[in-house]
């Protein structure tokens, strides 16, 4: 996804970062999570590990178990998500739950984070293993509130900004504030690294919902309304025009392969353009704080242009 843009060693870093879990006791779980929520990952969540360290002068070495356990942690959330939306594929390849059972899937996920906790309590870094904790539960209640809103079509902006703040957005700005809490910062540093990586996550979501209404996409058109949800563009939407309720409320998570959709093709072009517009405000928030992070004393300007890189990659992000 950002593999062009980093710096050299930021590269070799993420890819040879190891997600091999080596379970001897069980040697299929290895197997399924290779082929299934560990398999080629864009590994995103890292690469804002590695950058955001660089950023704050923390060597390559000391970040790489943190960047190994944000990947872990996001991909226990795929298996567990997969099972809770009964998904078959995921990126055009057979979930976990298909390869084997929806037992096994949320087990899996089980081991993935019960193995990051192990790993990172031998590291003695208690305020991160805490800040993780906290960032588990934001994705579990993030996930519960967004199963709560399965097929209700009033839906408000508050209930899906604070859905994309937990679900999406919590473990970037982990990630991001990891790193100033391995630099020896205080809380101020932390706190205002964290603010990058929620504003990043939130935005990733909501054109995520954009991409979600691209006939072209990897995902089939509308899927979010197909399970239930209504997303950001749906909300503009309906927010634009309120008669679109009733039709909606019809079709959540009940949509068969020929449905006639609601709304007009303007209806959602200009409610992707204002969703985008949305994500652009967020976007630019994050500019404005890693202005703020590129003045540290051993800030690398490679990993500043980068994360910049990667601002302007979502903000022109069609797939």
């Amino acid at each position: 996804m950002v593999l062009d843009w980093l710096p050299k060693e930021t590269k070799r870093a993420i890819e040879s970062l190891d997600l091999g879990l080596n379970v001897y006791s069980v040697p299929e779980i290895d197997i399924l999570l290779s082929k299934t929520v560990l398999f080629r990952g864009k590994k995103f969540r890292p690469t804002l590990c590695f950058l955001m360290g660089q950023i704050f002068g923390v060597e390559l070495d000391r970040v790489q178990p943190y960047a190994r356990a944000a990947e872990f942690v996001h991909a226990a959330t795929l298996a567990h998500d997969d099972v809770i939306d009964e998904s078959p594929t995921r990126r055009h390849r057979p979930t976990l739950n298909a390869r084997s059972s929806n037992a096994r899937a949320v087990l899996a996920g089980d081991l993935l984070l019960a193995r990051v906790m192990a790993e990172l309590s031998n590291l003695g870094e208690i305020e991160i293993i805490a800040d993780l904790a906290n960032t588990v539960e934001e994705l579990v209640s993030g996930e519960w509130l967004q199963l709560e809103a399965r097929k209700v079509g009033r839906v408000n902006r508050i209930h899906l900004e604070t859905v994309a703040k937990k679900k999406t957005a919590s473990l970037m700005s982990w990630c991001c504030g990891t790193a100033a809490r391995l630099a020896g910062k205080d809380q101020s540093w932390v706190d205002l690294a964290r603010q990058f990586g929620e504003c990043l996550g939130i935005a990733f979501q909501m054109i995520d919902d954009v991409i979600d209404y691209d006939l072209k996409g990897e995902k089939p058109f509308a899927q979010d309304v197909r399970e239930g949800l209504v997303n950001f563009v749906t909300l503009e939407m309906l927010e634009a025009r309120p008669s679109l309720l009733e039709p909606l409320q019809q079709i959540l998570g009940a949509v068969p392969a020929s449905v006639l959709w609601p709304w007009e093709p303007a209806d959602l072009e200009n409610a992707a353009a204002k969703v985008r517009a949305r994500a652009d405000a967020k976007l630019e928030v994050a500019g404005q704080i890693l202005d703020q992070l590129s003045q540290l004393p051993n800030s690398s300007l490679e990993s500043v242009q980068a994360l910049r890189s990667i601002l302007v990659y979502l903000r022109e992000r069609v797939r």
